[in-house]
């Protein structure tokens, strides 16, 4: 029996578990280590994919493997997390609307399933980006950064929040990829650039640094496309 083609599919499936632990994790009232469940989850997100190439082992099961654990990891967890500020700060009965997260990252992901088209960038917001995003809130809110506050402690932050991440994942949107094909500056200094950001908010500012780093990502990536947008007409 060939293991090594096993091999990817178990690191996709401790993308599954991280994401299990993660809910475990806010069902007792642990929102930091919940947050961390989401990078944990990703490196296996990460590597799964790398093994897999390396092996070369890919298959239409592991496809779907991959696609359900990160529904788990970085859709519904992440949901929990928001549904969890909302109760925090007073608003149970409104709460609910943090599960439109957890349905706009089931809709991405499977239109990113049957789309063959996203090869170099992403239509609509990644799901990894829109569940690191929501963890780093929670590692700012962490850090006690009340520059933020309005956003992590205030309803009407966390409902806007919501509803633009839902509405982003779905959105026609294109967002930069961080695969690269050719180590090149020409048609990779946006990639070059929110690479070497990121490793400067990191250093500076630690796990909190994420929120910066996907804020950037968001912003950068809709100023490319109003700017092609302007190009073009």
């Amino acid at each position: 029996m060939n293991f090594k083609k096993y091999i990817p599919n178990l690191l996709t499936s401790l993308n599954l578990v991280s994401g299990c632990l993660g809910l475990l994790a806010i069902f007792e009232g642990r929102l930091y280590l919940g947050a961390l469940m989401i990078l944990v989850g990703s490196f296996f997100d990460f590597i799964d994919g790398l093994a897999a190439r390396v092996l070369n082992a890919r298959s239409e099961i592991g496809k779907q493997l991959d696609s359900l654990s990160d529904m788990v990891t970085f859709g519904v967890l992440p949901s929990f997390i928001l549904y969890y500020l909302l109760v925090e700060i007073g608003q149970p009965d409104i709460a609910y609307l943090a599960f439109l997260v957890a349905v706009a990252s089931a809709f991405r992901l499977a239109k990113f399933n049957i789309d063959e088209s996203q090869k170099q960038d992403f239509i609509g917001l990644p799901t990894p980006a829109s569940a690191f995003l929501i963890a780093g809130l929670v590692f700012v809110k962490d850090a006690g950064w009340e520059i933020f506050s309005f956003i992590y402690s205030n309803t009407y932050g966390l409902i806007i929040l919501i509803v633009l991440l839902s509405y982003l994942l779905n959105s026609h949107i294109k967002f930069v990829s961080l695969k690269l094909n050719k180590w090149q500056l020409k048609g990779n200094i946006l990639r070059f650039i929110i690479v070497i950001s990121s490793i400067i908010f990191m250093a500076f500012f630690q796990l909190p640094g994420i929120f910066l780093i996907l804020v950037f990502y968001v912003l950068l990536s809709l100023f490319h496309n109003i700017l092609i947008e302007k190009l073009m007409s």
